[in-house]
């Protein structure tokens, strides 16, 4: 494996003109960077980025934590910041919480060490605040954790009103929201807010049904849905706080020759890729993930230059498919 000094006698320069080049620190002229430039690609030479990074205030990485990678929005939201971080010559490290606080902590400690540019947090876990003393920007993506932490959301609460309006005009008298645990400082809370608000001022309460908290990692919804059926079997129409869950009943209902949308018309949220692979296939509201994540790396790599606003708020549209 090539070294520093082997880069530096191809070049025929001192090592100490390969590392200023490499780490920015003073003008190396054009010709001179050329040579090294031919002298690393020759020895197919790597910097060792960490190294670089311990010796600056930062690198060029950013940190990215998330709930889930099993997640189908997860998924979605780390391709994205992955392809925008590569955009702009950064380098991403993705952490995986599965909702343990004490793993988070352990993570921003890892990416505190590597001097990270900045921090996106596109997870769940509560009760950080207290142990993010950080140096560098850090954005919550679809959460609040504190007024003093910048995030990114979709606009949740006009998503519940888009989805609760399109099922009156179908004439929907028996809504239910059929939700994740409840987890506070989540924008995702308002989605509910905007439905329920909705139906309320036609004097129609909707059923709330929450599932437990260990659904969203395994994804497993089932056994919640054939409870909520149980107990609620008269509603004409289900608003799903997500894609998958929305998925989920289309399946139950199939299965128990529950007619969709004729007998129950179904709504999911995010609009994944797994809307479109169902039959019928899934209305839902689509949040602009794409324009999030692009905001959370852009807002990162240019903070020096410009404030993060304490909230910013992207819109939503309704897709209609075939499940309404």
């Amino acid at each position: 494996m090539a070294t520093l000094k082997d880069v530096a006698e191809r070049a025929g320069v001192t090592v100490t003109t390969v590392s200023r080049m490499l780490n920015n620190r003073v003008q190396v002229s054009q010709k001179t960077r050329d040579k090294i430039n031919k002298a690393m690609k020759e020895l197919d030479y790597q910097p060792n980025e960490l190294a670089r990074s311990l010796s600056k205030k930062s690198s060029h990485m950013i940190g990215l934590i998330v709930a889930s990678a099993n997640n189908y929005f997860f998924c979605k939201v780390i391709n994205c910041i992955e392809r925008y971080s590569a955009m702009y010559g950064y380098k991403l490290l993705l952490c995986i919480s599965n909702h343990e606080t004490e793993k988070e902590i352990d993570y921003f400690n890892m990416l505190k060490a590597h001097k990270v540019a900045g921090v996106i947090l596109a997870s769940h876990t509560q009760d950080l605040e207290k142990y993010l003393n950080f140096s560098a920007p850090i954005i919550t993506f679809d959460r609040t954790l504190s007024p003093h932490i910048p995030s990114v959301c979709s606009d949740n609460y006009n998503g519940g009103v888009l989805a609760a309006k399109h099922l009156i005009e179908k004439g929907c008298k028996r809504p239910a929201y059929f939700m994740d645990a409840l987890r506070t400082g989540m924008h995702a809370n308002l989605r509910y807010d905007g439905f329920a608000d909705t139906f309320k001022e036609l004097g129609i309460e909707p059923v709330l049904h929450s599932a437990p908290s260990e659904c969203f990692i395994t994804m497993k919804y089932m056994e919640s849905i054939e409870d909520f059926f149980h107990h609620h079997p008269d509603v004409d129409s289900i608003f799903a706080s997500n894609d998958i869950i929305a998925a989920q009943i289309l399946r139950f209902c199939a299965k128990n020759a529950i007619a969709v949308p004729e007998r129950i018309k179904v709504i999911g949220y995010d609009d994944t890729d797994l809307a479109d692979f169902y039959t019928p296939a899934l209305t839902t509201i689509s949040q602009p993930i794409d324009d999030n994540c692009r905001f959370a790396v852009e807002s990162i790599i240019n903070y020096k230059e410009k404030s993060i606003p304490v909230n910013t708020i992207f819109p939503v549209k309704l897709i209609q498919r075939e499940s309404t």
